[in-house]
C-alpha cells in the first residue's frame, strides 16, 4: 500500500494526497507544498514535501478537502508506482509532480493523474539521485529537487533534461547535509531545508549561495532538523521545525516573525510536522506527521477548525 493518494488544488478546486506505507512504518502524513500556480498540494507518506504552489480557500472550501477526489499508484518500480514518495510539487498546469525517494526518480502527472514521464535513476552523476527528498517547480516550469544523500540540488528543464547542479556535502555556506524540502518564490529564489546542519539555505536560481538562517536550538528563531517548507505570496517563509514540533515563519531576512505548535495531539499541537503549505490567502496547511493527520491554521497561526 505504498501508495501517494497526492492531494493538490487545481482550478477544478480538487485536492490530492499522497501517502506511502511501510511494512515496519506506520502510515503517516509528511508532506505539504504550495505554489502560486496551483492551489494546493498536500503529501502524506511515511517517513515523509515541498513546491510551489496556491490555494485561494475561505474556511468553507477546506471542508471539499475531507473527500478523497483520485489516488494515484502503488508500491513498486514501474512508472506510476512508488517506493517512499516523499516531496510533492504541482507545476504552472495543475500538473501532479513526485519524489519518488527510494526509485530514485521525479515522476510527473497531469492533473487528472495521468502518468507523464519520469527522470532520473539510481547515482551521483548529473541526472541522477540518491534518495531525493524534496522537488518543487519555479515560475517558467524547472523541476529543482533536493538531491538527499549526494548532499546537492539538481535543477532539470520541463522535460526533465539535466541543467545544472550545485551543493555537496559540508557546513560552509552552499554546502548541505542531507537536503530535504525545497521551494521557490517568485522571483526564483531557491529556498532549501538544510536538515542535519538545522538551517535555511537561501540561493538565485543558478546556484549561487544568498544567505542561510537558523542553527540547532529551541528558541525563537533556531532549528532542530527543519524538513520541509514554503512561501507565501506575502514573502513569509514558513517551516516545518520538525524536533521542535512547531511551525515558524520567517521574513526574507530570515528573521522570525511567530511560532505556533507545541508537542502533543491536541488541537494546534504537532508531533514531528513535516510537509508545509501556504495557500493564496495565507492558510497554513501543515502534515502532522507523527499524529496522522493534516492541520489547517488560519494566517495567525490559530487552528482553524473545519
Amino acid at each position: 500500500n505504498n501508495r501517494p493518494t497526492s492531494l493538490s488544488k487545481s482550478k477544478s478546486s480538487h485536492a490530492i494526497f499522497g501517502r506511502s506505507l511501510s511494512s515496519s512504518e506506520e502510515d503517516l502524513p509528511a508532506n505539504v507544498t504550495t505554489s502560486k500556480y496551483r492551489r494546493d498540494s498536500i503529501t502524506d507518506y511515511t517517513p515523509y514535501k515541498s513546491s510551489p504552489i496556491g490555494l485561494s480557500y475561505p474556511r468553507q472550501m477546506y471542508l471539499q478537502k475531507k473527500r478523497v477526489m483520485m489516488k494515484i499508484g502503488s508500491r513498486g518500480t514501474n512508472p506510476s508506482c512508488f517506493t517512499w514518495p516523499r516531496g510533492v510539487a504541482c507545476g504552472p498546469d495543475n500538473g501532479i509532480v513526485v519524489a519518488d525517494s527510494s526509485n530514485h526518480r521525479v515522476q510527473v502527472f497531469d492533473s487528472t493523474g495521468r502518468f507523464q514521464f519520469e527522470f532520473g535513476s539510481y547515482g551521483s552523476g548529473e541526472g541522477e539521485f540518491d534518495c531525493l527528498a524534496g522537488v518543487t517547480v519555479n515560475r517558467i516550469g524547472h523541476f529543482i529537487v533536493s538531491d538527499r544523500y549526494n548532499h546537492r540540488v539538481q535543477v532539470f528543464d520541463a522535460s526533465g533534461r539535466f541543467l545544472r547542479a550545485f551543493g555537496n556535502e559540508g557546513r560552509s555556506d552552499g554546502k548541505f547535509s542531507y537536503p530535504w524540502g525545497i521551494a521557490t518564490d517568485a522571483l526564483g529564489f531557491i529556498y532549501v531545508c538544510d536538515k542535519e546542519n538545522h538551517r535555511i539555505q537561501v540561493f538565485q536560481s543558478d546556484g549561487t549561495f544568498v544567505g542561510k538562517f537558523g542553527s540547532i536550538g529551541s528558541r525563537s528563531g533556531l532549528l532542530e532538523h527543519p524538513h520541509y517548507i514554503a512561501v507565501s505570496n506575502t514573502n513569509r517563509i514558513i517551516v516545518s521545525d520538525s524536533n521542535n514540533h512547531r511551525i515558524q515563519i520567517f521574513d526574507i531576512n530570515g528573521r522570525s516573525i511567530s511560532t505556533f505548535g507545541s508537542e502533543g495531539s491536541g488541537e494546534g499541537q504537532f508531533k514531528f510536522p513535516r510537509g508545509v503549505a501556504v495557500d493564496e490567502n495565507g492558510f497554513v496547511i501543515v502534515g502532522d506527521s507523527g499524529n496522522n493527520r493534516i492541520q489547517i491554521f488560519n494566517p495567525d497561526g490559530t487552528f482553524l477548525k473545519v
